[in-house]
């Protein structure tokens, strides 16, 4: 066992300056070369044992292995449901588009067939944030399969449209199918207490419409229970991500009702503070419970063409499928009232905290959050004191070696954010198709390795000047301050934490007791390193997939777990030869070695991830004409554009075009303007009360956007045929979607006696067409931008 400094501790023993303080004298343990080996294989099956259960705890995270058609029918099987997907998603769907209406109108024939009483509801959506409006004519499709006394209804919710720019088999008619084939399953079996209603509702891709309208016009007064499914790529497991708050019957109901249940209270905890959102938000906005699934595996293929039935992955399916089916099931035969406490009037549950171990989903309440993170820090205390009255380590030099890890997950954040910024420099289309790759995995080990590296240097020089216990000491003191800092900011990420500090504390302190025996004292120590592989080791790799290398938080997370599991190298037997502390070579080679593997790993990651026809790269370009003068230009966001995409551009630098739609800075190129109509805006009404405008495009195009020069407090949106619907703000920009031959009555409020300049604009999707337009080449594809591929035509107004 390692020993301190005489001057770290008053009492500890004056040490031979022949041998270093941190290594026991072979005479006291009586070491032998024997023993040596022996605790240098243990040490060995340590990290094997370790590395096994990380990989073991990774995997029991992925999706369930994909049932075949042929299984028996009150179950659910992803290749059943990847028929409707391959039926359903042959061409992009946008809302309004007759792609829409015919993927529509078939899954109401199949709902129909299945025994539902199935309707559309026909209304008009509306969103507001940030001084635009969003609104169209929106088609839901509702479905109800009555209950036998029913409590309330419970929802499976998905929704039928796709981005212009893809097909849209994840995202999201691998969400539709799955909740068809669910349908089908239940079918077989005894009728449900409760409703089961299907919504399928239009508009998500361009603002959630569909579901604003049915929470706004349908949602109702009953207690009412919704499941939105989703995907943000194009494999991985169906992740519960997001709960309403006060969580504890729903998560409970989901652990007993999905065979293979996959999500976490962190990311819930999470995604509460992020700006993201899906159709669940609306019902979460109105106060009613629900859960959201996705799959986030792939990102890169996300609103692309790639987006494809051949590219989605059937596991991912069943993972949707079983979670739809097993909760309908289960929440389906409840008592609802309790889950919906704004409608019933029962008292409000609290949230939960929960994450999977060994196959099964732990589930504790949140009373629990502050008592687990407190013992955390009193395990971590208690090593710390132990260790200091055994003359192991000093309380300052364990803060310092705690401040040393923050400091080394700031550099391991700025050397993932450093190494993408060195990959963007050698390819400079990273820039605009990152943080995502086709084969990001090398990357991604190279960041890994970066990780190593810099916690490897940390541990050498906190080694030397406080030794091996206080190194481990001092991170597992890091982890469970963070797990007291979340219990009280955001609770349900607190176990992370906790639960490794935990661990290590007592792992630490048994070591302290066990001094003389350090086989028994790293197997104790392994066994207290336990939580923290299981969680944060998983946990590191995941963040990749969420947002990939460029911000560096994964490579944070991992720089802590590294630190953590240095508490593996605090049990010893003998010093090495002369110094005890190794050669300086020996002492340099996991941090030359690491650095190595991440130079080998990201060059090999470029190699692999190539632009080809199998990894197109996407590229953006939209074509812009003024209608009034005739003026047309290409105009691309790129960073770097590809040699196809810059042969339209003479610009070398980006700069704002005010009739531009999107959000930033473009290079622009001239381009022989196209022989036809721009938009229409007929002043129908001008008093200083209000200006009313009747907006069409002669063109046909399906969206239509209107800019004033001045914000103005309220807008109403009239779609023809379709319920008025109104936005109140300081508003200066209104987005029609779906936008039909009649088109769309616009009321502005107050716009006073000054003229009101507005900048009308058209928008269609597609270049094939346009004069001088070449195809793209086979190793490229269009952006996932909602602004590329865009044809636009704009023109002002003066009301």
């Amino acid at each position: 066992m390692l020993r301190a400094k005489c001057s770290d501790h008053p009492r500890a023993p004056r040490r031979s300056p022949h041998r270093p303080d941190d290594q026991p004298k072979v005479g006291r343990h009586g070491a032998s070369a024997a023993g040596t080996i022996r605790i240098v294989l243990t040490r060995w099956v340590a990290v094997l044992v370790l590395v096994l259960l990380a990989g073991m705890s990774w995997w029991d995270g992925r999706a369930p292995a994909p049932v075949g058609a042929d299984s028996p029918a009150d179950g659910f099987s992803a290749g059943r449901a990847m028929q409707t997907v391959e039926e359903l998603a042959g061409e992009p769907r946008p809302a309004g588009s007759p792609a829409a209406t015919r993927a529509r109108d078939e899954i109401v024939d199949r709902l129909t067939a299945a025994g539902l009483s199935t309707r559309l509801h026909s209304s008009t959506g509306v969103i507001q944030r940030d001084g635009r409006v969003g609104a169209a004519p929106v088609d839901n499709i509702v479905a109800t399969l009555p209950g036998t006394d029913p409590t309330g209804a419970v929802v499976l919710a998905a929704h039928y449209d796709s981005v212009a720019g893809g097909p849209g088999a994840a995202d999201d008619m691998s969400s539709v199918a799955a909740i068809l084939e669910a349908v089908r399953a239940l079918r077989t079996g005894p009728p449900l207490r409760n409703d089961l209603i299907v919504l399928i509702t239009d508009a998500e891709e361009i603002g959630l419409l569909g579901a604003e309208a049915w929470v706004r016009e349908e949602l109702g007064p009953r207690p009412t229970v919704t499941l939105n499914f989703e995907a943000r790529g194009v494999s991985g497991p169906s992740l519960m991500f997001q709960t309403s708050p006060g969580n504890a019957e729903l998560v409970r109901a989901f652990a007993e009702a999905v065979p293979h249940p996959v999500g976490d209270s962190s990311l819930a905890e999470a995604y509460r503070i992020l700006p993201n959102d899906t159709d669940l938000t609306r019902v979460l906005d109105a106060g009613r419970p629900g859960m959201n699934f996705a799959f986030v595996e792939q990102p890169i293929e996300y609103h692309t063409d790639g987006d494809s039935p051949a590219n989605l992955s059937e596991a991912s399916v069943q993972g949707h499928g079983a979670a739809a089916l097993g909760l309908a099931r289960v929440l389906g035969d409840r008592d609802l009232a309790p889950l919906d406490p704004a409608v019933s009037g029962v008292p409000p549950s609290d949230d939960v905290t929960y994450f999977r171990v060994a196959g099964g989903l732990v589930v504790y309440p949140g009373a629990l959050v502050w008592p687990v993170a407190g013992l955390g820090l009193v395990a971590v205390a208690g090593a710390v004191l132990a260790g200091r009255r055994r003359g192991l380590l000093t309380v300052p030099r364990v803060l310092g070696a705690a401040g040393g890890v923050v400091l080394t997950a700031i550099a391991g954040t700025l050397a993932s954010i450093g190494l993408w910024q060195v990959l963007v420099a050698i390819r400079p289309s990273y820039a605009d198709t990152g943080p995502f790759l086709h084969r990001p995995e090398p990357v991604q080990l190279a960041a890994v390795a970066l990780a190593v590296l810099l916690t490897s240097v940390w541990y050498l020089l906190v080694r030397r000047w406080a030794g091996r216990s206080a190194a481990a000491a001092g991170a597992a003191l890091l982890l469970a301050v963070l797990g007291v800092v979340t219990a009280a900011t955001l609770p349900g990420l607190s176990y992370l934490f906790a639960w490794p500090a935990l661990g290590l504390g007592l792992g630490l302190l048994a070591t302290t007791f066990l001094d003389r025996r350090p086989v028994a004292a790293t197997v104790a120590v392994t066994v207290g390193a336990v939580p923290a592989v299981a969680l944060l080791i998983p946990l590191g790799w995941d963040l990749f997939t969420l947002s990939g290398i460029a911000d560096g938080i994964a490579a944070a997370v991992q720089v802590l777990t590294f630190a953590a599991l240095t508490a593996l190298l605090v049990p010893t037997g003998t010093p090495s030869p002369a110094t005890g502390r190794g050669t300086p070579a020996a002492r340099l080679a996991v941090p030359a070695g690491a650095l190595a593997v991440a130079v080998a790993l990201s060059a090999t990651g470029l190699l692999l991830d190539r632009p080809d026809l199998s990894q197109p790269q996407s590229s953006h370009l939209s074509f812009l004409q003024n209608a009034d003068t005739g003026e047309a230009r290409w105009v691309s966001a790129d960073t770097a554009p590809a040699d196809w995409t810059a042969g339209y551009l003479a610009d070398a630098e980006p700069a704002e075009v005010p009739a531009w739609p999107g959000p930033t800075p473009v290079r622009t190129g001239p381009a022989a303007p196209l022989p036809v109509s721009g938009p229409s805006a007929e002043i129908v009404e001008r008093t200083p009360e209000r200006l009313v405008v009747q907006v069409t495009s002669p063109r046909g195009a399906p969206t239509v956007a209107v800019r004033t020069d001045r914000p103005l407090p309220a807008v109403t949106v009239t779609p023809a045929g379709r319920p008025p619907v109104r936005a109140d703000g300081a508003l200066d920009e209104i987005q029609l979607n779906a936008v039909g031959p009649q088109g769309v009555r616009v009321e502005l409020a107050d716009p006073g006696p000054e003229p009101v300049t507005l900048t009308v604009s058209d928008l269609t999707v597609g270049l094939a067409e346009l004069p001088g337009a070449l195809p793209r080449p086979p190793e490229l594809r269009g952006s996932p931008r909602s602004d590329s591929d865009r044809v636009v035509l704009t023109r002002t107004v003066s009301g």
